[in-house]
């Protein structure tokens, strides 16, 4: 009998086991590249340019599986880098005003273009109702752009269906009440404006299937975004779902460049916004101008005091609050054209007008009871862009002022203590420089050719008649201040006054060159236990004679005061009596700046 030949299955399976060897040893080589190169971000959000492509699946809202962080790349693989969105990026986007979006949503390919969202009884184009949405919240419209084209791809596909308006962003927390294309939006620029300001502690993520920490490699930019996207996927797709988003970006609005975008300094070129001085009502907050209102918590003055009398307002203060009330004007701080003008989309419905002075600054001014200019405008410094109310969230009439540079909040006035600024040093903040044309700093050297004595000047500050208090606040970080001894009523002469030594202060400056001069008072803004003099009047002694000037100390608070123009050959002097009609009242004496005037006619 003939022996069977071999059987040919006993290679067959040999040959199929080491097949799967072999894909399991490079499956596991390609693994480790992978992960190495999506763990590796730095704090600026830069990866190597090698690092992953992530691609998008045609499922709206489908995330690709998570690859594992792990390994750095080999030293030997090529380093071009690859960049994540920076913070920058988040809250500015230059020339992209309303209309530049209408433009952009029509030619990319969607319906938003022919869509409208109500807002105060009034129907916006959808790139107004963005700006209006965006703007004060410090976010740029872009982001917003590429996060309903990340969800529900509304920027490049038309004929969409409802549900995707209607969670546009893809938030369906808080019980749904957010649902809605404008509400969509409204939640997404906040969360982007409260993950900004949580930077420093950087609370945990709501994921949808339950809270955890944030990975402490998040970039401040990613950790921002991850806030938005978090709650639409679980923990575990947190990397990828920011990558792809950061790719729907670039596949929007062009490929990153390597170096992150970024500012010099904003130029001085401000003027007051209204035509006379008011009382200030609220100050800037520099330790978080993110409409907290914690009162305890106090507001950071400039001077680098930290108030919390209610006489500064409310803790978290994005800007300058004016005591004006209608028929007040207000006024363009600068030259520049409207980007917006209309009702705004702060949840409070308010009356306001934005306008971008180019070179990266904007004015907003809110509360407005009437709007006399349109999108599109172009407006001279000084000209007339609505009327002062209440509208909104207002608590009386006034005008709320507010100045962006590169879309952050920053503080006009600048920053006048030697101890660091907090705003600056926070992670969504900026530094404040005095932005003031119109009148020069308190807190530094006074401009070419001009003379400035301070009350602290001993040579040149004399008091009689009184002791005067100090508190640190003014130029030079300290002013001087005392009760006002009652003196003649201008408006009722037959009132008699006390008999007593007649108080005064007196500035005295040494003029080097002749010629014709701006005399400036500076009223300091502080606490001193007294009501302000709302009439004390100051002399002016130059060459042709003595002048004298009536101040209302409660209105100019923590303003220079202009005190005329007047010829000066050597020498010139400033006299205040320290009294005032009613007595008791506080008086301040600071410091007098004479700034020569090219030109001027006394």
């Amino acid at each position: 009998m003939r022996n069977r030949p071999p059987s040919s299955e006993l290679p067959s399976m040999r040959w199929v086991l080491l097949a799967i060897i072999v894909v399991i040893i490079v499956g596991s080589g390609v693994a480790w590249l992978v992960q190495g190169r999506i763990g590796l971000v730095n704090q600026d959000g830069v990866v190597p340019a090698t690092a992953v492509t992530l691609v998008r699946t045609e499922s709206v809202g489908t995330i690709l599986p998570t690859v594992p962080i792990g390994t750095p790349l080999p030293t030997a693989l090529p380093t071009p880098v690859r960049r994540f969105l920076s913070m920058d990026e988040l809250v500015y986007a230059a020339d992209f005003d309303s209309q530049t979006i209408q433009q952009y949503v029509a030619a990319a390919g969607g319906d938003l273009a022919k869509t409208s969202l109500y807002v105060g009884g009034r129907r916006y184009a959808f790139g107004e109702a963005l700006i209006g949405q965006t703007l004060y919240y410090s976010v740029s419209p872009k982001i917003i752009l590429a996060l309903i084209e990340y969800q529900v791809d509304l920027v490049t596909q038309p004929n969409q269906p409802t549900e995707r308006y209607t969670w546009a962003v893809g938030y369906s927390g808080d019980s749904g009440k957010y649902a809605g294309f404008g509400a969509q939006l409204r939640w997404a620029a906040r969360e982007i404006f409260y993950a900004r300001r949580d930077l420093p502690t950087r609370p945990g993520l709501h994921f949808a299937d339950g809270d955890a920490e944030a990975p402490a490699y998040l970039s401040s930019a990613q950790y921002v975004l991850a806030r938005l996207l978090a709650p639409t996927i679980r923990a575990d797709r947190l990397d990828v779902a920011l990558w792809q988003f950061n790719e729907t970006y670039e596949r929007l609005f062009g490929a990153l460049s390597v170096q992150i975008p970024g500012g010099s300094t904003p130029s001085v070129i401000l003027h007051y916004p209204l035509k006379e001085s008011f009382p200030v009502t609220s100050f800037f907050d520099h330790g978080g101008p993110f409409l907290m209102r914690n009162m305890p918590a106090g507001i950071v003055t400039y001077w680098g005091h930290n108030e919390t009398d209610m006489a500064f307002a409310y803790n978290g203060h994005d800007g300058w609050d004016y005591a004006a009330a209608p028929p007040d004007p207000a006024l363009a701080a600068a030259a520049g054209t409207v980007i917006f003008a209309g009702i705004a989309d702060d949840n409070c419905e308010t009356r306001a007008v934005i306008i971008d002075h180019g070179h990266d600054l904007r004015t907003l001014y809110w509360h407005l009871s009437q709007i006399n200019v349109d999108v599109g405008q172009t407006i001279a410094q000084g000209e007339q862009i609505g009327v002062v109310g209440e509208t909104g969230c207002a608590k009386g009439p006034h005008l709320h002022f507010g100045v962006q540079y590169r879309g952050v909040d920053i503080d006009p006035y600048g920053w006048c203590s030697n101890s660091p600024d907090p705003w600056a040093a926070h992670p969504a903040g900026i530094k404040s420089i005095w932005l003031w044309a119109d009148r020069p700093s308190p807190c530094a050297p006074p401009p070419p050719g001009s003379v400035l004595v301070d009350s602290s000047d001993s040579q040149h500050f004399n008091v009689v008649g009184t002791v005067l208090k100090s508190v640190a606040a003014g130029v030079g970080n300290s002013s001087l201040y005392t009760a006002a001894q009652r003196g003649a009523d201008r408006m009722r002469p037959w009132r008699a006054r006390p008999f007593v030594t007649f108080a005064k202060s007196h500035w005295h400056a040494v003029i080097p060159n002749p010629g014709v001069y701006r005399v400036l008072v500076y009223i300091p803004y502080a606490l001193s236990g007294l009501i302000d003099s709302d009439g004390v009047f100051y002399q002016i002694i130059h060459d042709k004679g003595t002048s004298e000037v009536a101040v209302d100390m409660q209105s100019v608070a923590n303003e220079w005061v202009d005190l005329g123009t007047y010829q000066f050959d050597g020498g010139g002097d400033v006299i205040l009596p320290m009294r005032d009609a009613n007595g008791d009242r506080g008086v301040w004496a600071d410091a007098v700046i004479w700034q020569p005037v090219t030109g001027a006619k006394p």
